[in-house]
């Protein structure tokens, strides 16, 4: 909710005393009292049973008291409607001023600026007093300073036949090209402010847009880009620098590379320095999780762009912050939301670790699972090193049985042994890395281990980084027929393209904010940075678009940018502070090759058309 100081007119009531008791004079006075009083609860209560008892609904005094009140309790909605009623039954009533000014107030403190802007403007023309002109301006001038919708504003000024009012809006019309960075139109909408209708109140923002006119043809947009050049992650901060080298071609953009060192306490001092830097628009980094928690306690207004590390919450707290991958809530969301809401599954497993990032992931999982209304079958977790997943795995399998309706169960399987797995796995750990030769070792027929189980339509596996060869090559034991679902983990090509992993994983879908063009390289961390990096360039392009950007024209770019879409990634802002990346990569593993079968932009799912 916006808040702002509110300003009431205070004005002289009309009275006509032919028609009013001296007893209705009196209680209007009591509750008058009650409203300088600030005890608005009781002062909407005395105006309305005013209205109601003496006035027989009659009284467009009470019912603006009525209205203030309810406003100044934060009760927009119903103030604003007590304000229409008014407008319908009054027409011309000598507060219609203030009506108009407490709608805009309305409107203002419920975000909707652009309707506050109109209101405040239908007022204005209707003022004399020089002092309350001079409020309504100060109001405007905020409504300005936050932005207003393009399309309303050149149906205001289509419309506004009152001069000072159409310089006005004429000043937000410019304002607004300005924001959003469109220098052309900028610098011809300045050209149409007549400033000899324009008040004083805003002569300071006409200034500062005359100033950026003059600036637009010989100044570029420079982002200072904090990476480690040195130190532990030396290796990834060249490659993403090699990759933004790789891809640089604008003339409009400029960089001033920092070394970080990947050290949260030197990121937050080089921030501070950039911010002393008027001349520098945004940042571009940092790498790693020490530097973006280092920085997420920092209030420095100026826009920093994250490459790759999302922490949890941070893009909530933090608005300067702009993630431009998504973090690992969005993806184990947009995980649950493609098996539910795509795929149609409402049998799903989970495979998890119970400790760490993962078991976040896990969580965020379920949670949205239990949102789409699917209630996992199976929930199981592990600690330490998945050397030994019989007990977890047969727990599921023995989920799988009990999923099978009685009519479909084969008579000659009634009698088999479901815990016999128990004695199958009775062997050393080795054992669990190479797979039964069939040829050669004949189970059992009263083995259920036989049965192959489908009943769990998909399992979701988020695994550590160096989990894939234990999980990946115990999985095949256990029979079951279905869909497997990971986390970005899982995409280590060398590992996976084993044969004892990768044809009993066939299928395997990860959501993930990176193309297979890139995870199908070898060296997995520096080839990603270097991509990322040349993939950022031409993000940043698509937004500046050969024009020059402050910091808080960058930011409000940012947050309307309507989406980048790359060869390896795809980039769209949403959250609450529309600052992290919602769009994410669903890629599938089949034949040893990843691709690309769908993407995620926000809530909307677009699959790939082979």
């Amino acid at each position: 909710m916006i808040k702002i100081k509110t300003y009431f007119f205070y004005f002289t009531i009309f009275y006509h005393s032919f028609a009013v008791s001296k007893n209705y004079y009196k209680k209007f006075e009591e509750a008058l009292q009650l409203y300088k009083e600030e005890r608005f609860r009781l002062s909407e209560k005395k105006f309305r049973i005013i209205l109601e008892k003496e006035r027989d609904h009659k009284d467009p005094a009470s019912q603006l008291f009525i209205a203030k009140s309810q406003a100044q309790q934060g009760l927009w909605s119903n103030a604003r409607n007590t304000c229409k009623t008014l407008l319908a039954k009054y027409e011309n009533s000598p507060y219609e001023v203030n009506i108009y000014i407490l709608l805009g107030d309305c409107a203002f403190n419920e975000g909707k600026i652009t309707s506050a802007f109109q209101n405040y403007l239908k007022a204005r023309k209707l003022i004399d007093n020089l002092v309350y002109k001079n409020e309504v301006d100060q109001r405007l001038y905020n409504c300005i300073g936050l932005g207003l919708s393009e399309e309303k504003i050149e149906s205001m000024l289509f419309r506004e036949r009152n001069n000072f009012n159409r310089a006005i809006i004429n000043l937000a019309r410019c304002y607004q090209s300005w924001l959003n960075g469109n220098n052309y139109n900028m610098k011809s909408m300045i050209k149409e402010i007549d400033t000899y209708f324009l008040p004083g109140k805003f002569s300071n923002i006409f200034g500062e847009l005359k100033k950026s006119v003059d600036q637009i043809s010989t100044q570029p947009t420079t982002f200072g880009v904090m990476i480690p050049l040195s130190g532990f992650n030396k290796k990834l901060g060249e490659s993403y620098l090699l990759g933004l080298a790789e891809s640089f071609r604008s003339s409009n953009i400029r960089f001033i590379i920092y070394d970080s060192k990947g050290l949260g306490a030197n990121a937050l001092q080089i921030a501070k320095n950039i911010y002393g830097n008027n001349l520098i628009s945004g940042i571009l980094g940092p790498l790693t999780s020490d530097e973006v928690f280092a920085l997420s306690g920092s209030m420095l207004e100026i826009p920093i762009l994250i490459p790759k590390l999302t922490p949890v919450n941070i893009p909530a707290l933090n608005e300067n912050l702009f993630f431009l991958s998504p973090s690992m809530k969005t993806l184990a969301e947009k995980t649950a939301q493609l098996m539910i809401n795509e795929l149609g599954y409402t049998s799903i497993a989970i495979l998890s670790p119970g400790y760490g990032d993962n078991k976040l992931s896990a969580d965020y999982f379920i949670k949205e699972c239990h949102q789409l209304g699917v209630n996992p079958v199976a929930i199981e977790w592990y600690v330490e090193t998945p050397l030994d997943l019989s007990r977890q795995l047969n727990s599921i399998r023995q989920k799988a049985w009990q999923l099978i309706p009685n009519e479909d169960i084969q008579e000659d399987m009634i009698n088999l042994e479901i815990d016999s797995l128990d004695a199958l796995f009775d062997v050393d750990v080795q054992d669990f890395f190479s797979l039964p030769n069939d040829d050669k070792e004949k189970m059992d027929k009263r083995d259920s281990s036989k049965v192959e189980l489908e009943t769990i339509q998909a399992l979701y596996i988020p695994i550590g980084i160096d989990e894939l060869t234990y999980v990946g090559t115990q999985l095949p034991f256990y029979n079951l027929k279905t869909d497997i679902f990971g986390n970005q983990n899982w995409l280590n090509m060398k590992l996976l393209n084993q044969k004892v992993i990768g044809p009993h994983v066939q299928g395997l879908r990860v959501v993930s904010d990176l193309a297979s063009t890139i995870i199908n390289e070898e060296d997995d961390s520096s080839i990603n940075y270097y991509n990322m990096g040349y993939e950022h360039v031409n993000f940043l392009e698509e937004v500046l678009r050969n024009s020059f950007f402050n910091r808080k024209q960058l930011a409000q770019k940012l947050r309307n940018q309507k989406g980048y879409f790359g060869v390896n990634t795809t980039i769209g802002f949403t959250g609450p502070k529309k600052n992290e990346n919602g769009s994410v990569q669903v890629l599938r593993y089949q034949n040893q090759e990843i691709t690309v079968i769908g993407t995620f932009e926000g809530q909307s799912y677009r699959k790939n058309i082979p």
